[in-house]
């Protein structure tokens, strides 16, 4: 991970979720990483941190340093299945809900 051997802007983990996630091709990707009660758990603290200064910047620019740093990891957890793989833990967990 690019931040584990020294401190890293947090704009720049940002930037790189938006590309890792966000402007991926494979929609199974953002259907990963949205779903995740961590990541739903971080944006939903965010959303609300931006509802309440007036939705000032972007929903991620309120996350924590921290936060990021867990988004990224796990958004880089993510890509190291492919597609199909994504797609059958998908199915596999709608199937048991």
């Amino acid at each position: 991970m690019f931040f584990r051997s020294r401190r890293v802007d947090p704009e720049k983990i940002k930037e790189e979720l938006v590309v890792l996630i966000d402007e991926n091709k494979e929609v199974i990707y953002k259907i990963a990483f949205y779903s995740k009660p961590e990541v739903q758990s971080i944006l939903n603290r965010a959303f609300e941190k931006w509802e309440r200064n007036n939705r000032h910047g972007r929903p991620i620019d309120y996350a924590t340093e921290e936060e990021l740093q867990l988004l990224y990891r796990i958004a880089k957890d993510i890509l190291k299945k492919s597609p199909a793989e994504l797609w059958a833990e998908y199915w596999h967990e709608s199937i048991r809900a």
